[in-house]
């Protein structure tokens, strides 16, 4: 337990933190375990999440719905700057709101998984950010 308590830990701070804290469990431990990969996943995207203004995200049928501060500008910035197509494509902004279409359900690993490569490509707005 100490150990996903300083995962946490080093997630609340940032995303540089997190990062170190995982490459430093690899050094000492190898790969990590299943288990251990999906909780690192799980804190990558709540701290990418909060770096980029989202702060709730919930699926909804072959929808996954993201509560936004972010506004339309910003928004269409970070649509520029995503290297997927299949990310760009499949995201849409209300306002309030930014949507993701799936294709089909995915169970909860999948979603995970989708989540973190998604946001991983929407992370790379941030140098344009700093520009902006």
């Amino acid at each position: 337990h100490s150990l996903q308590r300083c995962s946490a830990k080093a997630a609340e701070q940032d995303i540089w933190n997190l990062m170190q804290f995982t490459e430093d469990l690899r050094r000492q431990y190898g790969k990590e375990p299943r288990d251990m990969e999906l909780l690192l996943k799980k804190l990558y995207v709540r701290r990418m999440a909060a770096d980029l203004g989202i702060s709730r995200i919930y699926p909804s049928g072959k929808m996954i719905i993201m509560k936004t501060n972010m506004n339309r500008k910003v928004f269409r910035l970070m649509e520029e700057t995503m290297a997927s197509e299949t990310h760009r494509n499949s995201l849409s902004f209300t306002g309030k709101e930014i949507k993701a279409e799936l294709l089909v359900n995915l169970p909860d690993t999948l979603l995970l998984n989708w989540l973190f490569h998604c946001l991983a490509d929407c992370y790379a707005i941030m140098p344009a950010l700093v520009r902006y």
